[in-house]
């Protein structure tokens, strides 16, 4: 895992002239994402391209150093993640590439020398990487799959620059830091800008699954993967038998290449099925010497650890675990807003933040997630939701059949499980069941209800911009004619999966503190095996994860696999508006400097907190949202509006190269090109 920069220059300079005018924005970029890689920094600038990289040492720590160039084609590559079939390939490709590392990021380069950029087709992994290719000037960037690995970049007249965060780009002064108002208002409706936008103007995302190819000034970006829900592609002759015996098969082989380091890997136990099973795996193949770590909460509404002892005393595992209080949310959320470089509606990420803190203070750097579980086997109360009142829609006057709504949500308190108030809440659009949005329009339309405490400017200036018609113009054509739940399925690993728990939950806290984290869940063998799956077996009535369930109980207790469903969460209202807040709150959540930036009311929103301020007040989620959505939006403007000082020890701490010389010796067998 590491962090990754670069961007193209003019041909033609002597090294004296790269270095003159171009070395320090290189040592900037890539100084600024040393959290991500502290173990070495090296860049190189080449005839037509700088590239630089911030690494984290887990795969052939002493030789697998990047830039890494093949010195016969000076291909170069800069790559931030993992390949984790890269013995494979490696075996694959050994009659026609002689390999000098037992690295993956070398495996990088023979197959794209063998096959060009569709090499990507045969990773299996989590990535993102860029590849310099001299023989044509062109520059390729890639991204995983999914988008486990971020990859943004920025345009700017006959340059390309790109960087795994926004900051690096910024660093290198390619374009000044502004957020984006546009996308703030996607984020309001759909937790995350509808792709390729960022959270600053000028900054775009290269999207999950895609390739892009910049030469002679022209940027063409291309899908080379995409999640296919279609019909045609359920088996519905697949039984429960041969359902388990390929998820175990599948399952089990992510998890063992995910194994694969030169460090110790560990793993998040939060005491749910899906990070339970990826423990119970993960210990049986290390012989019983697996480390797990949870977080834990000082409020008894959040904590799951009585889960998480019965699990890890069941598996043998060593377990460790951090306590979040409220107050420490608060504390935590500027450096949260300053890695994840986005505005956010949920405080969630701050306790990861601090587990990775913790986790790295251990002296471990990898660790295994069950991130992915619930939207591939449908886990989510939004499915069941969706199935609901696909079945109350034949019947809207059905009191019956609405009064499912109650079997959903056992955590929720009495007076919310209320039929009647159920009724009230999940009834808007029930009319229109073929809608392309129809699964996540409750969502949308609660947290859209953010709009109300944006400034009269702000409103009038985005009052054009539909978020959710702007995404739901980015889906296959096919989309429409797939069932409800693939389609619900679909919208939600495009939009938060990828955009929030994978980045501003998962990537961004972790490599914060230097962690990397591993999904085996978003393994794409086991995300296609799952779209192949009868829909009887992922939601089986209103029973959830059917299918892994049945997997779970043979390994898990029963304690576990028969809980309901606990969603995550962090507290927001008792963290920003007690007594113990941190001097920030009172300074960037006052009306003036709300008002001072102008995207909020700052009238509103003094409402909002006394109201949630009160003792006796109990927050509702759209309340709760608005005030994170608010206070991240204040840190953004703060943080990234003030010019950013790199420490100049790190700035030092990159070793500049004028020449492809970084890594790569002469090899004597003679070797592929595409």
């Amino acid at each position: 895992m590491c962090g990754i920069v670069g961007f193209t220059l003019p041909g033609g300079l002597s090294a004296e002239e790269r270095l003159l005018q171009f070395g320090g924005r290189l040592r900037r970029m890539t100084a600024s994402l040393f959290h991500r890689g502290p173990d070495s920094q090296q860049a190189v600038l080449l005839d037509g391209a700088a590239l630089g990289q911030t690494r984290l040492s887990i795969v052939d720590p002493h030789s697998g150093h990047q830039p890494m160039t093949h010195q016969q084609s000076g291909v170069t590559v800069v790559f931030n993640g993992e390949i984790f079939n890269y013995l494979e390939l490696r075996e694959q490709l050994a009659d026609r590439y002689c390999f000098r590392t037992r690295c993956d990021t070398e495996v990088i380069l023979a197959a794209f020398l063998s096959q060009g950029i569709d090499c990507v087709r045969g990773f299996i992994g989590q990535f993102a990487f860029a590849l310099w290719d001299p023989r044509d000037q062109t520059l390729w960037l890639a991204r995983d799959r999914i988008g486990v690995r971020p990859l943004y970049y920025c345009l700017r007249r006959d340059a390309l620059a790109f960087a795994s965060e926004a900051k690096a780009i910024f660093a290198g002064e390619w374009v000044s830091p502004e957020i984006d108002r546009v996308a703030l208002k996607d984020t309001l409706h759909l937790w995350v800008p509808v792709p390729p936008r960022s959270a600053f103007v000028n900054i775009l995302q290269l999207p999950p699954g895609a390739t892009a190819r910049y030469a002679r000034g022209e940027l063409s970006v291309r899908r080379y993967w995409d999640l296919d829900l279609s019909p045609g592609t359920v088996d519905l002759s697949m039984g429960e038998g041969p359902a388990l015996g390929e998820l175990e098969e599948l399952l089990s082989d992510a998890v063992r290449l995910r194994l694969r380091a030169d460090v110790p890997v560990a793993a998040y136990l939060s005491g749910g099925i899906d990070s339970s099973l990826i423990c119970a795996i993960a210990q049986g193949l290390l012989g019983g010497k697996l480390q797990t770590f949870s977080v834990a909460f000082e409020e008894a509404r959040y904590d799951e650890r009585a889960f998480q002892s019965t699990v890890a005393e069941a598996l043998g595992t060593e377990h460790r675990s951090v306590i979040v209080g409220n107050c420490e949310i608060a504390e935590l959320m500027p450096a949260v807003v300053e890695h994840t470089e986005q505005i956010l509606l949920r405080s969630a990420p701050a306790p990861f933040l601090k587990l990775a803190a913790f986790v790295r203070s251990q002296g471990t750097k990898v660790v295994l997630t069950g991130e992915g579980a619930d939207e591939l086997f449908w886990g989510y109360d939004l499915f069941k939701e969706t199935a609901i009142r696909q079945f109350w829609a034949r019947q809207p006057e059905s009191k019956a059949r609405s009064k499912l709504l109650t079997r959903i949500y056992p955590y929720l308190s009495l007076s919310q499980q209320s039929p009647a108030m159920l009724r009230q809440f999940y009834r808007p659009g029930l009319e229109t069941t073929s809608y392309a949005g129809f699964s996540h329009l409750i969502r949308w339309t609660n947290s859209g209800r953010i709009a109300r405490f944006l400034s009269a400017d702000f409103a009038q200036e985005v009052a054009d911009r539909d978020p959710v018609r702007s995404m739901l113009e980015t889906l296959p054509r096919a989309f429409s004619s797939w069932k409800p739940l693939a389609r619900a399925q679909y919208l939600e690993m495009q939009t938060l999966l990828s955009g929030y728990l994978l980045s501003s939950q998962g990537d961004r806290v972790l490599m914060g503190n230097s962690v990397e984290g591993r999904m085996p869940f978003l393994d794409h063998r086991l995300i296609e095996f799952a779209a192949r799956l009868p829909p009887r077996l992922k939601l089986h009535g209103l029973t959830e994860k059917f299918i892994l369930k049945r997997y779970a109980a043979r390994v898990l207790p029963e304690v576990v696999t028969q809980r309901h469903k606990f969603p995550y969460r962090a507290p927001i209202a008792e963290a920003f508006c007690g007594a113990t807040a941190p001097t920030w709150t009172r300074e960037l959540l006052s009306r003036e400097a709300i008002d001072a930036t102008g995207i909020f009311d700052g009238e509103k929103v003094q409402k909002l907190r006394v109201k949630l301020g009160r003792a006796s007040a109990a927050a509702s989620e759209a309340d709760s949202m608005a005030l994170m959505a608010v206070a991240s939006t204040q840190l953004l403007a703060e943080q990234f509006s003030r010019k950013r000082t790199i420490p100049a020890a790190r700035v030092e701490s990159v070793t500049l190269a004028t020449c492809a010389e970084v890594c790569y010796p002469t090899c004597r067998r003679s070797e592929v090109s595409p």
